[in-house]
């Protein structure tokens, strides 16, 4: 008698542990799905590191079949917000225009002007572009027509003979009238006929 409960003890022992309540996430250190609609980090624009090459073939594409020579101009804002996963270049959900870049920028706090382009201001963008990984701009100040180039992080660097010799960094440029002699990699010195007049601007 003592040979059958001793194993049917057993089986009932086991069968307990078997029906046991689950415990809830916590008491289990269980994984909750994230809310996408709802998590900052997952609203964050995407960093696309291909932006700068693949907004320019967009901006020719578009430049190809746009019907007003003024289409077209909010691929630098794009380019730039999609490169750092930005949204400090867009309004009501829309890339802001180039020429529109200045003003806007100004009116932020999180961005702010290192200055002139002199060789100690150039310098300090660059560690603010390949050091802390933050976008720097550079535009004609002050002038009828506005042109906005972003420069290209960790881009190679050349003298000027033009410019008295000034370090000259690589940079992206959309040219709005001339598509095709757009780039993302030459030296601001192609972007600009001359260094005066030129400021640069980076986030903080």
């Amino acid at each position: 008698m003592k040979k059958i409960v001793i194993p049917f003890l057993s089986f009932l022992i086991l069968l307990s542990c078997d029906s046991e309540p689950v415990q809830n996430s916590k008491q289990l250190n269980l994984i909750t799905p994230i809310d996408d609609k709802h998590s900052p980090t997952l609203n964050k624009i995407e960093k696309k590191l291909n932006a700068f090459n693949d907004n320019l073939t967009e901006f020719i594409d578009c430049k190809s079949v746009s019907s007003s020579p003024s289409g077209c101009k909010e691929y630098l804002a794009k380019s730039v917000s999609e490169y750092y996963g930005i949204s400090d270049l867009m309004e009501a959900g829309n890339y802001i225009d180039y020429d529109k870049i200045p003003d806007k920028i100004a009116e932020l706090d999180s961005w702010e002007k290192i200055g002139d382009f002199t060789e100690k201001n150039i310098q300090t963008a660059l560690n603010m572009l390949n050091k802390f990984e933050k976008p720097v701009l550079i535009f004609n100040e002050n002038d009828s027509y506005v042109h906005v180039v972003a420069l290209k992080p960790n881009g190679s660097l050349s003298k000027s003979r033009k410019w008295n010799n000034i370090t000259v960094p690589s940079c992206i440029s959309y040219f709005p009238t001339k598509a095709n002699k757009s780039f993302t990699s030459k030296g601001i010195n192609y972007a600009f006929g001359s260094s005066d007049g030129l400021v640069i601007w980076t986030k903080k």
